[in-house]
């Protein structure tokens, strides 16, 4: 049973109930955060058992971006019946589990997770919350074939609004008066963070910048009881977090449908 929720603090504690240390479960909490279920491009559901007792994942809709918190209790069939019917130009959600969905096309990549601090000093200075238009502009330089950002527009409403509701955090560092690498939470819950637009210059790599600032934020997020998570794509950047002692999670899995 997939039911519709509108009080956003009973729908975060149900979530965490099942689970709160799950990357998925955290992009949920997080988008709840930020967007309640009163707004009208917003809509949260929970997967119940026949009765609506026990619940086994939780569903996000963001404009049609969907995120899919699944377990090994979720019904898979339900979820895959409701989903060819709710209009998702995309779905993100757990690689462990398979969809019986049509898509036409389909992304898999690595979840990495890091809970301890950082054990080198960085004596290079603090970073500082950079320029939103900075950032991306870095972003939009720094993206391949696996990454297509948003139009500014809508970065910069969503980056915005989170800054000011505390569901994300950015970071940067320049030099010579140059944004010269970032890296953003997309999400955030009591128990954990998902890092995404981690980026530096082409023209200012090899020289520890990406280092620093992925570390200055993870350790931030970790000397707050948060689990870090990234969604790495597949086969991408595998040294780099290797050598910042991060460790595989799981999969996760992107469905894309374009008509």
């Amino acid at each position: 049973m997939i039911i519709s929720v509108e009080n956003a603090k009973n729908f975060i504690d149900k979530i965490k109930d099942i689970s709160a240390n799950d990357p998925f479960a955290c992009r949920v909490i997080s988008l709840c955060n930020s967007y309640p279920p009163s707004l009208a491009f917003v809509d949260y559901w929970l997967i119940c058992n026949e009765k609506a007792e026990d619940c086994s994942g939780a569903i996000a809709r963001s404009g049609t971006s969907f995120v899919l918190f699944l377990t090994d209790d979720t019904d898979l069939e339900e979820v895959s019946s409701f989903m060819r019917v709710a209009g998702a130009s995309d779905i993100i959600c757990n690689g462990k589990y398979d969809l019986d969905i049509f898509y036409t096309d389909c992304k898999i990549g690595t979840i990495l997770y890091k809970n301890e601090a950082s054990k080198i000093e960085n004596n290079d200075g603090e970073p500082v919350i950079p320029d939103i238009r900075d950032t991306y502009e870095l972003i939009t330089r720094c993206s391949g074939e696996n990454f297509t950002p948003p139009s500014f527009d809508d970065f910069y409403v969503d980056v915005n609004h989170k800054l000011r509701h505390n569901t994300m955090r950015l970071y940067g560092i320049s030099c010579s008066d140059k944004l010269v690498s970032v890296a953003m939470t997309v999400a955030e819950s009591d128990d954990g963070a998902v890092l995404g637009a981690v980026a530096c210059d082409p023209d200012y790599r090899q020289h520890g910048y990406g280092t620093q600032i992925v570390n200055y934020i993870s350790d931030r997020l970790i000397n707050e009881n948060k689990t870090v998570y990234l969604h790495r794509a597949e086969n991408e950047n595998v040294s780099f977090y290797d050598k910042l002692d991060f460790k595989v999670w799981g999969k996760w899995k992107e469905y894309s449908f374009k008509g």
